[in-house]
């Protein structure tokens, strides 16, 4: 049986791992109480979230520290468009992802300037710091309450409903990311990830390249935030805090960086750590710092990588061992 899943390809891997997954999460939905439906809801819009950042962090090499401002600025948008302007739920909803794509455009410009790795880390995280200290205190939208209001679709006002609703957006978004994954466009990002100066040479423009990137996974960042602004009915400052891209970054991290469905597998486990272990122990967020030194010592992979990647450290740990340089 194992013989057989390893010699599979990795797509069909992908695609039996991804059924198995969207499988696994309708059948617990269908007999699921409210308060699981919650849990289900919130699992499946973080492993989007999660998925979205990797395109910066595993595909692109960068250090995405303040991803979490699309996925907060986008509910913020909705919900002013909705709440405050009055504007119909169909308009706001585009309008809010032409806002995060303008914002994703001047932010990226500032924070690729250099094209430097830890200058983009720190840019983007100074900027996001900056954002939620001005949600915190501006009353326009709400101040550190937030704004709240009735902004679920009209077919999907129910829990359950609502749930169907974002999980089958997150669904297709996750979906069209892995498209994006095995695009040449995704190669030529990974490229920048590991030789940067050898991409540049051959004449590609990699901070345009990282610009587009940059710019799609603040797009998916965007539909996150909008669907967690409609599971919450609201928008508040710590979707847009700091601590809203730490949490994305340490998916990517514990599930796997390099591989497609490391953030997912991430998302579940830290969902779990934060919302279902408090119930039992109020030391839960130790439980997270023991999984996360354990992954950085042992596991700076994650649990999962492709099979690629797998090769790759493979055949480096040959050369090293015949005394090249690699």
């Amino acid at each position: 049986m194992i013989a057989k899943w390893k010699s599979l390809s990795q797509m069909k891997r992908d695609v039996i791992f991804g059924c198995v997954t969207v499988l696994l999460i309708s059948l617990i939905s269908f007999s699921a109480t409210d308060s699981v439906t919650e849990f289900l809801c919130r699992t499946v819009i973080y492993m989007l979230f999660a998925s979205a950042v990797n395109i910066i962090l595993g595909f692109g090499g960068l250090r995405p520290l303040g991803q979490g401002t699309y996925f907060g600025f986008a509910a913020y948008a909705y919900l002013y468009m909705v709440v405050r302007m009055k504007m119909p739920l169909g308009a706001a909803l585009p309008l809010s992802l032409v806002c995060v794509l303008v914002l994703a455009a001047v932010m990226g410009v500032l924070c690729l300037r250099s094209n430097d790795d830890l200058a983009f880390a720190f840019m983007n995280m100074g900027l996001n710091t900056l954002l939620w200290t001005m949600v915190q205190k501006l009353q326009i939208v709400g101040s550190d309450t937030g704004i709240t209001g009735a902004v679920r679709l009209p077919f999907a006002l129910s829990t359950k409903a609502n749930f169907y609703l974002c999980f089958a957006v997150c669904t297709v978004c996750i979906i069209l990311i892995y498209f994006f994954f095995k695009s040449p466009f995704a190669t030529v990002l990974k490229g920048s990830r590991e030789n940067i100066e050898r991409l540049t040479f051959l004449g590609i423009n990699t901070r345009n390249v990282r610009l587009v990137a940059y710019m799609v996974s603040a797009l998916f960042c965007g539909i996150a935030g909008l669907c967690y602004s409609m599971r919450n009915m609201g928008a508040f400052p710590t979707m847009i805090s700091t601590n809203a891209s730490l949490d994305a970054l340490i998916m990517c991290l514990i599930g796997g960086m390099y591989s497609f469905f490391g953030p997912i597998l991430g998302a579940a486990i830290v969902t779990v750590i934060n919302v279902q272990l408090p119930i039992y122990t109020q030391y839960y967020q130790a439980f997270e710092g023991v999984i996360i030194v354990l992954c950085v010592l042992f596991l700076q992979g994650g649990l999962l990588t492709d099979k690629a990647t797998k090769e790759l450290n493979e055949s480096k740990k040959n050369l090293k061992r015949k005394g090249e340089v690699v």
